[in-house]
């Protein structure tokens, strides 16, 4: 009967051993998890750290000598889609294009008509040109007549001189160049 019971408290001893050696499975798996998650955190905020301690493109120096539309264009600064353009430099300020020759002065119009039109797609009288507003879009048969000619016509009233350049260029516009903005 002695037997009996040290086989049957061996028995017992072992799935109690089984027991443990099966939680002690599971605990390490968990904390194996638990460790490695804390890994990955620590060294996600470490390359964090050393991608936010790195300096901009553009050192801080080159940027603060920025002071004209002109300067912060050639610096390769995001131009705005506005009208008259605008560049901002990383450090919030803006610039504006001046554009005070344009629109209304002498070097706009010819034998008294004017190009006029945000985009320059039109061709009126001098005075109208002054009292005329539009949107500012731009399609690609405006390019044309940046080499059109902009003048009294025979019916006197302001036009484009139609010439074979013109009427093919309108027949096939050139396409937009996206890589660079557009002037409006």
């Amino acid at each position: 009967m002695i037997e009996v019971r040290f086989l049957v408290g061996a028995h017992e001893y072992s799935e109690y051993r089984k027991q443990v050696l099966v939680l002690n499975v599971c605990y390490t798996i968990h904390m194996t998890k638990t460790w490695l998650l804390l890994g990955l955190a620590l060294l996600l905020a470490i390359v964090a750290g050393f991608l936010l301690s790195l300096p901009s493109q553009t050192p801080s120096g080159e940027v603060s000598a920025i002071s004209t539309f002109e300067e912060c264009a050639a610096a390769g600064y995001p131009i705005m889609e506005s009208y008259p353009e605008q560049c901002m430099t990383p450090d919030g300020r803006t610039f504006t294009r001046d554009i005070s020759g344009v629109g209304g002065g002498e070097d706009i119009t010819f034998n008294g008509c004017a190009v006029a039109g945000c985009s320059g797609q039109l061709c009126v009288s001098a005075e109208e040109a002054e009292g005329i507003f539009t949107t500012c879009e731009f399609r690609p048969e405006y390019a044309c007549y940046r080499e059109a000619s902009c003048e009294p016509q025979a019916n006197g009233k302001c036009g484009w001189t139609e010439t074979a350049e013109l009427r093919q260029c309108l027949a096939n516009p050139p396409a937009l160049d996206d890589s660079e903005p557009q002037v409006y």
